[in-house]
């Protein structure tokens, strides 16, 4: 076995050059592209507080915005209470018009219309209302679709309707179209 000094050193002059160099590579890395990854760190920090004070802002300004809407949707509600108008007497003729053409609208034919007042059971003494229960019947032969179409358009209509009672069953001759008999509450003045 030969073992050749010379080749030795030199593997320890190699070692100490690599050495040299890697201790040379982390004084570069620390010196310059280290310090300037934390230069650029910092840079971003106001960038990131300007973010979370924006973010901060408009999670604010959505639950404010969210009350609004909340809020207005009372008011609308309110309005649609408000809008409802009684009508007088005198009035009643041209509402039962309004039906008529609104259900022919719905291709909705109707038979017979009874108007009448609602017949109360007891009346307190001295007790003056401002307004008396008016009921419209209204027997008719419709399908389900014009009849929820035509009770929308009653019930969103400005002046105040409701549907009071609503009996529906088949037709003999005619499976798809119903016969109805829808009873609805108004007020008039008096």
């Amino acid at each position: 076995m030969n073992i050749n000094l010379s080749s030795i050193q030199l593997d320890n002059q190699k070692k100490i050059l690599i050495v040299i160099f890697c201790v040379l590579i982390s004084y570069v890395d620390l010196s310059f592209i280290i310090k300037a990854q934390m230069a650029g760190l910092k840079s971003l920090d106001p960038k990131i507080t300007r973010i979370e004070r924006d973010l901060a802002n408009l999670n604010r300004d959505l639950e404010s915005m969210r009350v609004f809407e909340n809020k207005q949707g009372a008011s609308l509600q309110k309005a649609v209470i408000k809008s409802s108008k009684i009508l007088s007497e005198s009035q009643i003729s041209g509402l039962l018009d309004d039906i008529s053409k609104a259900a022919n609208k719905f291709d909705i034919k109707i038979s017979q219309i009874r108007p009448s007042y609602e017949v109360k059971i007891t009346k307190p003494a001295g007790a003056a209302d401002k307004f008396t229960p008016y009921l419209i019947n209204l027997d008719m032969a419709c399908d389900y679709h014009a009849l929820g179409r035509f009770i929308n358009f009653l019930e969103n209509s400005p002046v105040f309707m409701g549907v009071q009672e609503l009996k529906i069953s088949t037709q003999i001759p005619d499976y798809m179209k119903q016969k109805v008999n829808l009873v609805i509450k108004t007020y008039v003045n008096k």
